[in-house]
């Protein structure tokens, strides 16, 4: 998957079927950055199951690997997300 940092708490992520995806950082609920309702996707899974979808944990695995990329696919440093 090729993940693009879109903005501080958006990322475009191209799946390997090529279908392109948008995960976003909705907040700090409780102080847990792997919280299933502190992110968001608009993949089918992630609208129609519950629990974090692929393309969401290829975003924490991403930041936590510091392996962002923004629009010109420069690496980009992980925000600060409370890891």
């Amino acid at each position: 998957m090729k993940i693009t940092q879109l903005d501080n708490d958006a990322y475009e992520v191209v799946s390997d079927s090529g279908k392109t995806y948008t995960v976003r950082y909705e907040g700090s609920g409780d102080g847990d950055p792997e919280y299933c309702a502190m992110w968001s996707c608009d993949c089918p899974a992630s609208t129609y199951r519950s629990g974090l979808c692929k393309h969401a944990h290829a975003v924490i695995d991403a930041i936590d690997n510091d392996e962002l990329h923004d629009e010109e696919t420069e690496p980009q440093p992980a925000p600060a997300l409370g890891f």
